[in-house]
């Protein structure tokens, strides 16, 4: 087993279900549960999506987006979602 050191630093762990908020070019919001998304330092955060998502093609249209963490009182929601598409899904 190998040990790997880590500096301190800030990291949110547990991973938390990340909600990510965009909108379309006509202004419908849209939001996706995001599974690989993290903390990159204290001021940054990662995405990982890929290009088929509405809200990957809403962020390279419009150049923003919102970032939340869901919590026990959301989680229909959030599941909602998470299986639901923008691309197929327009409400």
């Amino acid at each position: 087993m190998t040990r790997k050191p880590f500096k301190p630093a800030a990291w949110a762990l547990p991973q938390p279900v990340s909600i990510i908020g965009t909108y379309d070019e006509t202004g419908t919001p849209n939001a996706m549960n995001a599974a690989w998304t993290g903390q990159y330092d204290d001021t940054q955060v990662i995405l990982c999506l890929s290009a088929g998502h509405k809200t990957t093609k809403n962020i390279m249209a419009r150049r923003d987006f919102t970032l939340s963490f869901a919590t026990r009182d959301q989680m229909a929601a959030c599941d909602y979602v998470g299986m639901a598409s923008g691309n197929t899904t327009p409400d």
